[in-house]
C-alpha cells in the first residue's frame, strides 16, 4: 500500500489526521492498551506487533489495524522505524 491508497482508506474507516512518526532501532515498549484505535502504514524498517493472540512483523507497505483496547506491544528492528498513522476515538458508554 502507498501513502495516498493509506490516506484514503484511513477516510472511508472515519480516521481523523494522518501523522508521520518515527522510532529509534531497537525500540521494545511494554504491553499496553489505547482508548482509541490506530490504523498505520509502515513506510521504512520494521515492526513487530504483538498482541495476546499473536506476533506479527510489518514492513514497508504493509499496515495493520489495532482497536481500541487491545492489549499490545511493538518493536522496532536494527533500523529506524517510519511511519504513518491516524487515531480513531471508540465510543464511550455512561
Amino acid at each position: 500500500m502507498n501513502e495516498s491508497e493509506f490516506r484514503k482508506l484511513a477516510a472511508e474507516k472515519g480516521y481523523g489526521e494522518v501523522g508521520q512518526g518515527d522510532v529509534a532501532p531497537g525500540f521494545d515498549e511494554e504491553m499496553h492498551t489505547h482508548e482509541y484505535s490506530v490504523l498505520s502504514l509502515i513506510l521504512a524498517g520494521e515492526f513487530v506487533l504483538t498482541t495476546s493472540e499473536e506476533t506479527t512483523i510489518f514492513k514497508a507497505g504493509d499496515w495493520c489495524e489495532i482497536p481500541a483496547d487491545t492489549l499490545h506491544k511493538e518493536q522496532t528492528g536494527s533500523e529506524t522505524g517510519i511511519y504513518l498513522a491516524a487515531k480513531k476515538q471508540a465510543p464511550r458508554w455512561q
